[in-house]
């Protein structure tokens, strides 16, 4: 004889029903009651963005110098658009270098007027004598506004300055505080000093030819058309940052 199988029921637990809404929950009881309860945890907390460095925007910038020469694919024949790319990102790698240098320089400089426990080198005492005279220096002085009217006249200045080439970088860089930073730097980087500001000058001075010059040759008649490739623009690229990544190690030693 079959013996029959008796079923029985599941016992009813409680469940919990996540509801619309924030910080609310329906709870259902083993009755089918629905009840509201309040949410243990608290909404998560959102920390702000970090406000993005000198050198964390040199690097978006040079990206975008890599981006250039990335529209033209390896094996593939370039056009006018490919050289014209490649010309652009030189002139984007250099203008990087130039931003992030001249913000480095002043947020240098800062940091050693606001220093009174260190003199002041020679050279910086007569660029800021140079950038004030003596009238506005006394009323900055009397008004204990003298780091503000400094930095003030500083961004101002250098705002009409260029920080590109290995001359104004090195002269630069020594009112800050370092007496020959291509020296510092080819040492962080392990490379030749001098072929670090040959290879500097060269793309700085090729920079100077595209931008005001179109990239022609105009001291020949007729004027003639320089050429491109996209390993010179590569190269110019490398350097560029880099230098711009020793730099970087160096000042924040």
């Amino acid at each position: 004889m079959a013996k029959s199988i008796k079923k029985t029921k599941p016992k009813n637990k409680s469940e919990d029903v996540q509801a619309i809404g924030i910080g609310k929950r329906l709870k259902k009881s083993s009755s089918g009651e629905i009840s509201k309860t309040e949410a243990s945890s608290s909404p998560p907390t959102i920390k702000p963005l970090a406000e993005p460095t000198a050198y964390d925007i040199f690097l978006k910038t040079i990206k975008r110098a890599s981006n250039l020469v990335n529209v033209h694919k390896d094996g593939t024949k370039c056009d006018e658009q490919h050289y014209d790319s490649f010309r652009a990102a030189v002139v984007l790698s250099i203008s990087a270098l130039d931003a992030y240098v001249r913000t480095l320089v002043v947020d240098k400089i800062l940091g050693k007027l606001s220093d009174k426990d260190k003199a002041l080198s020679n050279e910086l005492k007569d660029y800021i004598k140079n950038l004030l005279n003596q009238e506005a220096l006394l009323e900055a002085g009397r008004k204990y506004e003298f780091r503000e009217k400094v930095e003030k006249a500083i961004r101002a200045d250098f705002e009409t300055k260029s920080f590109q080439g290995e001359y104004k970088i090195n002269v630069y860089m020594e009112l800050a505080g370092y007496k020959d930073i291509f020296e510092e730097v080819s040492h962080s980087a392990n490379v030749n000093k001098n072929r670090l500001r040959g290879d500097m000058e060269k793309f700085t001075k090729r920079r100077h030819i595209i931008a005001h010059c179109g990239d022609f040759d105009l001291n020949q008649i007729p004027h003639s058309e320089n050429t491109i490739e996209k390993s010179y623009t590569t190269e110019c690229i490398e350097v560029v940052q880099r230098f711009a990544e020793h730099l970087h190690k160096v000042t924040n030693k």
